[in-house]
């Protein structure tokens, strides 16, 4: 069972699986978007990233802003990006933030500046499905866990709810402030007391944003992770590598990787046939398709683990 409780209109008017697509040329046409030199770009350097000061006494407001989501037998509950945005457009002083950057530009995706993540896309439903579906409850307890290129957070929430210990990674830092902190907060037992709350971000998990590279040098020396979970993040050919050494580097030996993409994304050139095919001249990881979707557009699953 998985179902949404809320009104998709409240994240998009269009058809969901035109959206993504979309994205990525609504700005410009698909030639220019292609022709664009990402090697170019100062991508931002990796970094922890700490609670705002201000988060606890927030969370009221977002609780009441809050919608549900069923997965299974599990209920995760999260800010709605829309009333979000227009709640950070009506402070003045965050004008710099890169949330709103996207906003005003109307798009989901600025090269080196925003990648997306203040909305939940269709193939992080996908995953959660599949989690929900193919891996009983008990599997996450202890379990290390990455939730890359993380977005919203609901995958990393999702198994945070059945024991595991999980960390967030997203390129920008406003997302993790802004988003996926007060998502882990919703998602926290009731009965903990503010103190609770503050001590388990404090101890229990870590958040980063910034570049992958960066973000693999960063936790050169911590614990590596049982699993990796991530979701649209190979639209950008040339970020690919860095995707798969970031998930060399920081996945256990026997360890499993779980990437949620479409086959194609127009404009941009990447899409899961040309990452099999990727994964498959880098000599490093074996890859299976554990999920398809044949909708408008092809969705699928890929499960990575090392030679």
């Amino acid at each position: 069972m998985f179902k949404f409780n809320f009104d998709v209109e409240v994240e998009s008017s269009e058809d969901p699986e035109a959206v993504k697509t979309d994205i990525f040329s609504k700005q410009e046409n698909a030639e220019e978007r292609e022709s664009e030199n990402t090697k170019d770009i100062e991508w931002y350097q990796s970094e922890k990233v700490k609670p705002l000061d201000n988060l606890i006494s927030t969370m009221d407001f977002y609780e009441l802003n809050a919608k549900e989501m069923e997965v299974g037998k599990t209920t995760i509950k999260h800010l709605v990006a829309g009333f979000l945005l227009e709640d950070l457009k009506e402070q003045s002083q965050l004008v710099n933030l890169d949330l709103r950057k996207s906003e005003e530009k109307h798009s989901d995706l600025i090269s080196g500046v925003y990648e997306g993540g203040a909305k939940i896309w269709e193939c992080t439903e996908d995953l959660l499905l599949y989690l929900s579906e193919k891996y009983e409850d008990s599997f996450w307890k202890d379990k290390r866990v990455l939730d890359l290129g993380c977005g919203c957070g609901l995958l990393g929430v999702y198994v945070m709810k059945h024991g595991a210990r999980v960390d967030y990674q997203d390129y920008n830092k406003d997302v993790l402030e802004y988003i996926t902190y007060p998502n882990i907060l919703l998602n926290l037992e009731d009965s903990l007391s503010e103190d609770e709350k503050l001590k388990f971000l404090d101890k229990s998990t870590t958040l980063y944003s910034g570049d992958w590279t960066n973000f693999a040098e960063l936790t050169r020396d911590e614990e590596k992770y049982d699993v990796i979970l991530t979701s649209e993040t190979i639209y950008n050919i040339e970020n690919q590598q860095k995707l798969l050494d970031t998930f060399a580097g920081r996945l256990k030996s026997e360890g499993v990787v779980l990437v949620a993409a479409k086959s194609h994304y127009f404009g941009v050139g990447g899409g899961l046939e040309q990452f099999s095919e990727k994964i498959r001249l880098g000599n490093v990881f074996q890859s299976e398709s554990v999920w398809q979707a044949e909708e408008n557009l092809k969705r699928g699953i890929l499960q990575l683990k090392f030679k």
